[in-house]
């Protein structure tokens, strides 16, 4: 007979978390570290894998153990999700051989460039995704040409949570929907490495980790990881949440084919499940949570990042006043939002900080405020940083329209969609509406059941959904059609019109 309770834990860009829960779903405990991100060069983006992946995860585990008072016995299973796509690589002990290249790092460029030249349309008929340095593949191509003598040292190349999971078992693994974002390498059909792609791209099949559904039981928890983290040696340890937009859309209900939920966190992540492997070149492709099914993913590269950019740069004050007096800086700057105007007074914004993934896919496009006047004020700014983000999710529903794929409801996860501002603001530029869970836990809740899974406890993936309760639904204002329809149009031109002046700047840096 397994134990009463469960461990979920999820280390996002900008902070890690972690949860215990009971069967039924109730959080006993539940503890967050924030954490940063290194930009060491344009372009580039890094972490510590550990000090921050690992360190975090062993001071979080000892908090809520202390905060639940259960024994670490008591704990029947393990699950770990984290933001990928990235490679944390690793020697034969375990040990970061440098840091985590994360997902909204750039560099890989040339070696998109080169695999497309190599491969052409094979790239997309195996990995079910397009050239772009976004996807872990190319970052490990570029890892394995430019630093060559740390590439020879590399017993195997994770991701984020998987180098966690390897600290705690001593096992290399890869979830099949991190494994697909791995592209060009991962062939999503056959749910296995395609040797073709790894070895034509000149990397070593031997350094990939092994390929596991999400909920499948992977290995325990090692002696030397017990002593570190206060779990008890034994306590087994699944392969993982998948990717961690995932793991957390799972965690309000997206469970089936046609169910769709957008995650508000340091990037967006709007998602939908598909029932068989037909993929469209301009989103993010890779196998769900659930095994049988797929996801088709509109990721932005920086949106939530961009409004934290704002609040650190120009929310000084805010900031000083959440210190004092315990008032979010976020909540602030929405209210000073919410005074403008729909449409922002003409002021549009293009979120492209780091370059932009779905569906434009252009490493090089560079973010822009149009439409600048004296007039305009720090709420004007803010409030088109929300209209930006919500017209780039439109242009993925422009081309879900043209499929007959849009779904008819959106759930919103994440601390993003605490704003019911923002959720109002996407919910009106996409005429779609929205759906919100004020309490819950998201990926770590989500990474927890999945262990539950792995260990026998649940028996279905829709018992999740015993879990889930919306508390609000923002329906979309016929009203705002009208101006948002008009600057959505001005918002697609400023990129095509700029392009290439934006790719003029990008290398000058």
């Amino acid at each position: 007979m397994p134990g009463r309770y469960l461990l979920g834990y999820d280390i996002g860009t900008m902070g890690s978390k972690g949860v215990i829960i009971d069967q039924d779903g109730t959080v006993l405990a539940s503890k967050t570290m924030e954490h940063g991100v290194s930009v060491p060069r344009p372009a580039w983006a890094e972490q510590d894998a550990e000090e921050i992946y690992w360190g975090e995860f062993k001071l979080i585990a000892r908090q809520l153990l202390a905060e639940a008072r259960i024994d670490p016995k008591e704990i029947a299973g393990i699950g770990v999700s984290g933001l990928t796509p990235d490679i944390v690589p690793v020697d034969r002990e375990g040990n970061a051989i440098r840091p985590c290249i994360i997902y909204m790092d750039r560099r890989a460029v040339a070696e998109c460039q080169w695999t497309m030249d190599k491969f052409g349309d094979k790239v997309f008929e195996i990995s079910g995704n397009i050239a772009d340095p976004y996807f872990a593949g190319y970052k490990a191509m570029w890892f394995a040409r430019n630093e060559k003598e740390r590439y020879q040292q590399t017993w195997k190349m994770l991701n984020s949570h998987a180098f966690v999971i390897l600290k705690l078992t001593g096992e290399a693994v890869v979830d099949h929907g991190v494994a697909g974002l791995t592209a060009p390498f991962f062939d999503q059909k056959k749910l296995e490495w395609s040797g073709e792609m790894v070895e034509g791209c000149g990397l070593d099949m031997a350094k990939l980790p092994q390929p596991y559904a999400a909920h499948e039981v992977v290995g325990t928890v090692r002696r030397q990881a017990a002593e570190e983290t206060g779990l008890a040696e034994g306590t087994p340890v699944i392969a993982g949440g998948g990717v961690d937009a995932s793991a957390s859309a799972f965690s309000v209900g997206m469970v089936d084919p046609g169910d769709s939920a957008c995650m508000y966190g340091t990037t967006h992540c709007w998602q939908i499940v598909l029932p068989e492997p037909k993929f469209d070149n301009r989103f993010i492709n890779f196998p769900h949570i659930v095994p049988g099914s797929y996801v088709a993913l509109a990721g932005l590269g920086t949106s939530g990042a961009i409004i934290k950019w704002y609040r650190d740069n120009f929310g000084v004050l805010e900031k000083e006043v959440e210190e004092k007096r315990g008032i979010s800086a976020y909540k602030l700057l929405d209210l000073e939002a919410a005074r403008v105007p729909k449409g922002s007074d003409g002021l549009v914004l293009l979120p492209y900080f780091m370059g932009e993934r779905s569906p434009i896919w252009d490493p090089k496009a560079r973010g822009v405020f149009f439409g600048l006047s004296l007039y305009h004020t720090r709420g004007h700014m803010f409030r088109a940083i929300m209209e930006g983000i919500g017209f780039a999710l439109e242009h993925h529903a422009e081309i879900l329209r043209e499929q007959g794929l849009m779904p008819e409801r959106i759930v919103a996860v994440d601390a993003g969609a605490s704003s019911d501002l923002f959720r109002q603001i996407i919910t009106d530029i996409m005429n779609t509406p929205q759906d919100y869970m004020a309490k819950v836990a998201g990926a770590p809740v989500a990474n927890a059941f999945l262990a539950g899974m792995g260990v026998g406890i649940y028996k279905d993936f829709s018992q999740i959904r015993d879990w889930v309760q919306y508390d609000k639904t923002n329906e979309p204002d016929p009203k705002s059609q009208a101006v948002y329809r008009k600057l959505y149009q001005v918002y697609r031109n400023i990129y095509e019109k700029t392009k290439d002046d934006m790719h003029v700047l990008a290398e000058m840096e």
